[in-house]
């Protein structure tokens, strides 16, 4: 499985892209083309939502390329019709050349993976797990209500801060 985090872009609706781009294949490496995954991101763009993450894997036979987005208010199942609308007339034109596949676009959940900056502003004052990278590279995890994030660090409210160069990722953390 390859995981790329690549740069993140800011947009005038006031959102980075967080992007967030896996492609993994059971039985063997698929890798999709860069150019694409802009061509998919910009798409998503134009639709007025964010781009947070991309999938291509076998279910079966069949490849599924699968496309999380979001929006400040949460996308409504409007939206995703019309980004994968849109996306299947993008990939239609371009050389794909994935065989056949189905196209899947979906919000990324309130369990989603919070990878940028913005991810982490977004649940300021929610309690929230991080694995980072600690002391000689050890994997840790800090568990706490986040008080504040910039792209140096994120401050819990007791005081314990992380730099965000180490984090891996976060999540959620919901109590029932």
């Amino acid at each position: 499985m390859t995981n790329e985090h690549t740069k993140n872009y800011f947009y005038p609706y006031g959102f980075e892209s967080g992007r967030n781009v896996r492609f993994f294949c059971i039985g063997r490496n698929m890798k999709i083309d860069e150019e694409i995954i802009s061509g998919v991101e910009r798409i998503v763009y134009e639709c007025g939502a964010q781009f947070y993450e991309a999938k291509f894997f076998l279910s079966g036979k069949t490849g599924v390329f699968r496309i999380f987005a979001d929006t400040k208010n949460g996308i409504t199942l409007d939206e995703c019709a019309k980004i994968s609308k849109k996306t299947s007339d993008y990939l239609d034109s371009v050389d794909f050349g994935k065989g056949a596949y189905t196209l899947e676009v979906s919000s990324p959940g309130i369990a989603r993976i919070l990878v940028s900056v913005k991810d982490f502003e977004r649940v300021i004052g929610k309690n929230a797990g991080v694995r980072f990278r600690g002391e000689g590279e050890k994997l840790q995890k800090k568990t706490g209500v986040i008080k504040s994030v910039d792209d140096k660090k994120v401050v819990f409210e007791n005081g314990e801060e992380i730099d965000f160069s180490s984090i891996l990722n976060g999540k959620l953390i919901f109590d029932l």
